[in-house]
């Protein structure tokens, strides 16, 4: 089923290097034409909002994760001209840390480039589907050594998602207001074309955790330390961007050293020198995350808020649901013994794919997010049911293709993801916020861009305030659900302050106690403190007006 070697060509057929590079080309035509089908099929629904924008109205170039999405260009804002930002999604004066790699590059590439935030968060995009899929692919080519099961585990892997439609039926069939549970429908760490759609950061670091044991195994199949090098570069280029991922690696190669351990009878010397390499180069900038949000109370005041999003790994029965027909075939395929199989690939694919039960029900708040991954051992399992026992039960006694059960079972396996495509374009096309901006909303972002420092704090509804970070240098008063200090708190403020319902009295407190120096509203009307000698109006567009406070 899988095997520790690649597939070997017969002795008494040898082949010249030109053929041997023919063949190579021709394998990976897949690869290439899954990256553009992805890539264009995830397109669409940009294309369309792009498309179909009104005049006057601006398409952010989100998909979905609005806030978080926000907070990434914000700190690729900053972080173009400078190494280390502050955090300006909350109204907190704070010092400036370095806290994520990849949008320093991001930033970087856009002040080389001039490419404004929604084209690079494209271009990353681009990149990172490419480099998940070519990274996946190259583990599924050491890992199986059968051609037809290694293409099917890589199928697997780029188009499959779950079976969240069901509630999606169950909403229109029994007329509900929403989806009943939501997470088992739009939780996207363990699905490859969810993330290549709406999430680049989570495919980039898919791609990097692949490739971290891809060096490892390719370190035990040559036994050469350099590739535990390699894969300890991916390591590190991980725990820059994604550092709880390391928590995953760590854990699955800790838990394979044991398993190797125990089946022969002797210390695995050799991983563990090749651990030791991973860790020891991927350790420091763990090490620097855990200490920047013990040591700095705004960071660690942020990540003691990541509960505020509400969303945990779903309980066993949902996760059936959620992960869908490649979880239930990997189930299918897995064998307690694999944990004992002399195939030092089949037992790695086995422990890592084990490895993830524990990893998502861990006891933290972002437990959820430690899915990311399990979709690489899962296809490759998956793989082998389908091709080794559904197929030829299939072909042998219903006479059925081989390529029509692939195509019956990936198809199930993506439809829940076209769902996703078909509701993004249904509800892109509403033109609405927080994914498109009105013209006089981004005029007054534009004045606030002009006339506003770092040392200004900007008091707006969620609506607008989210967006003033990523636009303008200003610190924002409530902008996101984590990033904002005592963020339900401040938001219910300022939504008070808004519709003035909230008392003068506590209202002139609050922009005390944050120094806020601008106020945003938006409405029809008047806003509560309008022909107060203390708010001066500075600029004013349609329904949308600036007042500068004045000390």
């Amino acid at each position: 089923m899988i095997d520790s070697r690649p597939t070997a060509i017969a002795a008494d057929q040898p082949r010249s290097i030109s053929n041997q590079l023919f063949d190579i080309l021709m394998e990976w035509r897949i690869v290439a034409f899954t990256i553009i089908g992805v890539l264009a099929m995830t397109a669409v629904p940009y294309v369309y909002a792009y498309a179909t924008a009104p005049q006057g109205v601006y398409y952010t170039g989100l998909m979905l994760g609005v806030p978080d999405h926000l907070q990434y260009f914000s700190w690729m804002r900053d972080l173009a001209h400078q190494s280390l930002a502050s955090n300006r999604l909350t109204a907190e004066p704070n010092e400036p840390a370095f806290f994520n790699f990849l949008w320093w590059a991001v930033g970087r590439i856009g002040l080389a480039t001039r490419i404004e935030l929604g084209g690079l968060y494209a271009l990353l995009r681009v990149c990172a589907v490419a480099l998940c899929l070519s990274v996946g692919y190259a583990f599924f080519s050491q890992i199986i050594a059968d051609l037809r099961q290694r293409r099917v585990a890589f199928l697997i892997f780029a188009l499959g998602g779950g079976l969240g439609i069901v509630w999606v039926i169950a909403k229109y069939a029994l007329r509900l207001a929403d989806v009943p549970f939501p997470d088992d429908v739009y939780t996207s760490e363990a699905n490859t074309f969810f993330n290549a759609l709406a999430f680049p950061h989570f495919t980039l670091a898919t791609a990097l955790l692949t490739a971290t044991f891809a060096g490892v195994l390719q370190a035990m199949r040559t036994r050469k330390l350099r590739w535990a090098v390699v894969g300890g570069l991916a390591a590190v280029l991980l725990g820059v961007q994604h550092t709880y991922d390391l928590l995953t690696i760590y854990l699955v190669v800790g838990m394979f050293g044991g398993l190797l351990w125990y089946r022969d009878r002797r210390f695995p010397l050799f991983l563990f020198w090749c651990g030791l390499i991973v860790v020891g180069m991927s350790a420091p900038p763990a090490l620097y995350m855990f200490l920047l949000v013990k040591l700095n109370p705004i960071w660690g005041a942020v990540l003691a808020q990541f509960d505020n999003a509400g969303v945990f790994t779903p309980s066993l029965p949902h996760l059936l649901l959620l992960l869908g027909i490649p979880f239930w075939l990997a189930l299918a395929a897995f064998r307690p013994k694999m944990l004992q199989s002399k195939s030092d690939a089949e037992l790695f694919v086995a422990t890592w794919f084990v490895a993830h039960f524990a990893l998502a029900y861990m006891p933290t708040d972002f437990q959820i997010h430690m899915l990311l991954g399990w979709q690489v051992p899962m296809a490759i399992l998956a793989s082998a049911t389908l091709v080794k026992i559904i197929e030829p039960w299939a072909v042998a006694k219903v006479r059925m293709p081989a390529n029509l059960i692939l195509v019956v079972v990936l198809g199930a396996a993506l439809v829940t993801n076209l769902y996703v495509i078909g509701w993004r374009v249904l509800d892109l096309g509403r033109h609405e916020n927080p994914y498109f901006l009105t013209t006089s909303q981004t005029s007054a972002l534009d004045w606030l861009e002009a006339h506003t420092t770092q040392a200004d704090v900007v008091l707006a509804d969620l609506s607008m305030g989210q967006f003033v970070p990523m636009w303008t240098d200003a610190r924002s008063f409530v902008a996101h659900w984590a990033n904002t200090l005592d963020f339900f708190a401040k938001k219910e403020q300022a939504e008070q302050m808004m519709a003035g319902t909230m008392p003068v009295s506590t209202r002139e407190k609050l922009i005390d106690q944050y120094a806020v120096t601008y106020l945003v509203y938006q409405g029809s009307g008047a806003a509560p403190w309008a022909g107060e000698s203390r708010y001066r109006e500075a600029f004013r567009q349609g329904d949308v007006v600036v007042y500068q406070v004045i000390r």
